[in-house]
């Protein structure tokens, strides 16, 4: 990412700034959500794309007069399930619920409106359907995410288009990670010890080679490889067809020992969906130590019902939530959080816990992010609601919160995103690009991405994938606020 532009002094409405420091060196103020609790009254200072030091503002001290941030300050979002180049399209309202994903994925109609118009427009404008679909994930809170393009995708300009505006943890994460493992064993050098990052992501896991998979395991048993995640059992709550899936999957990786039977721990591991999962199989992930990413609003659409996240919380599972992809599911991670809440009534700190320290925490990056506190890099999202510490559930107004309440999202130090008026005052060198969010006015910094090199403005990649998509008989999705 681009360096920290120097800041310069101003003073507006809600927020201060009088900052003038180096490029890799500010401070923020305001109430912080810290692994302790909130502070109400905290400072955060950051160097080279890290939190050096964190508590109250009256003990703690920066190189620099701390930006005044409203709202709450909160690590960023961490989206572990998504397949962000087909949030370009609009929601799909099936006409009917399936049993599981081969049913919809063979139907007709699926064809039609999603799955043709994704892949002719992708051969020509997947780098814009990239970008735009991180704008996206941005204004949603989201810092991290998988499910973009890769390195090794048959579209052209995915090499420069990878390293977008978050970080894509399975191909471009910027943590520091070895790329194979030579202590691993496999069949085919040349393909099967290649890593693409820290996290590997694989939508049909059944349909791997014994030599990948193998390799894939030993290699997130050295922890060579961080986290492993596998879309497992999706389909309704009865579907013998989805839970065929998890019975195969664990006798193959999660059971071992001279009888068979014997849970092998596997650190690292997460399934997402899940929803035809039974109490004894949540039972097996947690004697495995295997987690879960729950995508509950896609569920309830495209089948009717999701995972029994009663009964997986009950196994004591750990639980990350994900928005799946805004064509059945959600635009964004804030957008997936308030439907959990409303729909499920799942408590606000727990989904801040599902949204930023659990995911994590299941692939193994938590010494990287999802929390604020000292050594980790410098994630975070600024919410502009109003916090009342001494309420039972405080974080309520963050998962009742849209995408228009996201003032400011910071990735490795850098602002990317956020209000008009804040992110100009942050990036005052820098050419930004203007947009409307939920009637709410907006700021994105492209100049770390493709769109750069390519001289696009936002409204050029909007207009590029506007064109493609209405010459395929559908449209650009607007950006949802719930």
């Amino acid at each position: 990412m681009r360096p920290f532009s120097s800041v310069c002094a101003c003073v507006c409405s809600f927020f201060v700034i009088t900052v003038s420091a180096p490029a890799a060196d500010w401070s923020a103020s305001g109430m912080i959500l810290t692994p302790a609790g909130i502070l109400a009254d905290g400072t955060l200072s950051i160097s080279d794309g890290r939190i050096v030091t964190i508590g109250p503002s009256a003990t703690t001290h920066g190189t620099n007069t701390p930006v005044k941030l409203p709202g709450i300050i909160l690590p960023g979002f961490i989206d572990l399930h998504d397949h962000l180049t087909w949030n370009v399209q609009p929601r799909w309202l099936p006409s009917r619920k399936f049993l599981n994903r081969y049913e919809w994925q063979d139907a007709a109609e699926y064809d039609r409106v999603l799955y043709n118009p994704h892949y002719a427009a992708m051969n020509t404008v997947s780098c814009e359907a990239e970008i735009y679909a991180e704008i996206k994930a941005l204004a949603g809170g989201a810092t991290s995410s998988l499910g973009g393009l890769l390195k090794n995708d048959k579209y052209p300009d995915n090499q420069k288009c990878v390293a977008g505006l978050v970080r894509n943890l399975d191909t471009d994460s910027g943590f520091s990670h070895p790329t194979s493992d030579s202590a691993c064993p496999t069949a085919k050098a040349e393909t099967d010890r290649t890593l693409l990052d820290v996290v590997e992501n694989e939508i049909f896991p059944l349909e791997l080679t014994h030599d990948r998979f193998d390799y894939l395991l030993c290699a997130l048993g050295n922890r060579t490889l961080r986290g492993l995640v596998v879309h497992l059992s999706e389909g309704a709550n009865a579907d013998s067809a989805a839970h065929r899936e998890y019975s195969m999957l664990s006798k193959e990786i999660l059971l071992g020992g001279k009888d068979g039977k014997t849970p092998i721990v596997r650190d690292g591991l997460a399934l997402i969906h899940g929803t035809a999962l039974r109490d004894a199989d949540f039972l097996g992930l947690k004697a495995s130590n295997v987690g879960l990413i729950w995508s509950p609003r896609s569920n309830d659409e495209l089948y009717g019902s999701t995972t029994n996240i009663a009964s997986a919380r009950l196994a004591g599972i750990d639980i990350a939530i994900a928005p799946d992809w805004s064509p059945s599911g959600s635009a964004g991670m804030l957008q997936e959080m308030g439907y959990a809440l409303r729909r499920y009534g799942i408590a606000s700190g727990d989904l801040m816990s599902m949204a930023t320290s659990t995911p994590a925490k299941l692939v193994r990056i938590s010494d990287y992010i999802g929390a604020l506190a000292p050594t980790k890099f410098a994630d975070f999202v600024v919410i502009n609601v109003t916090i009342d510490p001494t309420k039972t559930n405080p974080l309520d107004p963050v998962a009742k919160a849209t995408p228009a309440d996201v003032a400011l999202v910071v990735i490795g130090g850098q602002p990317v995103y956020g209000d008009t008026k804040l992110l100009t005052q942050l990036l005052p060198n820098t050419k930004l690009d203007a947009l409307k969010v939920c009637g709410a006015d907006k700021m994105v910094d492209l100049t770390s991405t493709a769109a750069k090199d390519k001289n696009w403005g936002l409204d050029d990649i909007k207009n590029h994938l506007k064109k493609a998509l209405e010459t395929l008989g559908t449209s650009l999705a607007e950006i949802e606020c719930d």
